[in-house]
C-alpha cells in the first residue's frame, strides 16, 4: 500500500511540474470590419514556451474579411511569430459566433493564417 502511494505521489508530483512548460499570452484583439460594415474582434491566443516568453511582444497579427458566399463573412487571420521564437501554439476565436481555429507552427519567423466563417453579413 507504501509502494502504491508513494508511486502516486511521483506521478502527480510529476505532472504539476510539467504545467509551467509554456507561456501564454493574449495578444490584444484585432478588429476586423465585415463588408456589411460590421465591427468583430477576433482573440489569439498565443502558447510559448517558458524561454520565449521575452519574444511574446513581438507577436503581431492582423485580420481582413470579405463575403462568405453564404449571407456571413470569411475573416482571415495573420498571426506573425517572431524568427527569435522557438515554435508556437495560437487559437485564433471570436467569442460573440464561438468560432475558432487552432495551429502550430515548430519554428519561429512563420505566420499562421486562420479562416473564421462567422454568420453576420
Amino acid at each position: 500500500m507504501g509502494a502504491l502511494s508513494s508511486a502516486l505521489l511521483v506521478v502527480g508530483g510529476s505532472a504539476a511540474a510539467s504545467a509551467n512548460v509554456t507561456w501564454c499570452v493574449s495578444d490584444p484583439p484585432v478588429q476586423v470590419v465585415t463588408p456589411a460594415g460590421h465591427h468583430l474582434m477576433v482573440n489569439n491566443m498565443v502558447y510559448l514556451s517558458v524561454g520565449d516568453k521575452d519574444f511574446a511582444s513581438l507577436v503581431t497579427g492582423d485580420a481582413s474579411a470579405e463575403p462568405d458566399g453564404r449571407g456571413g463573412s470569411l475573416v482571415t487571420v495573420h498571426v506573425y511569430i517572431p524568427r527569435e521564437a522557438h515554435g508556437a501554439m495560437v487559437v485564433s476565436e471570436n467569442h460573440r459566433y464561438r468560432v475558432a481555429d487552432t495551429k502550430s507552427t515548430p519554428v519561429g519567423g512563420t505566420a499562421l493564417i486562420f479562416k473564421l466563417d462567422v454568420p453576420t453579413p
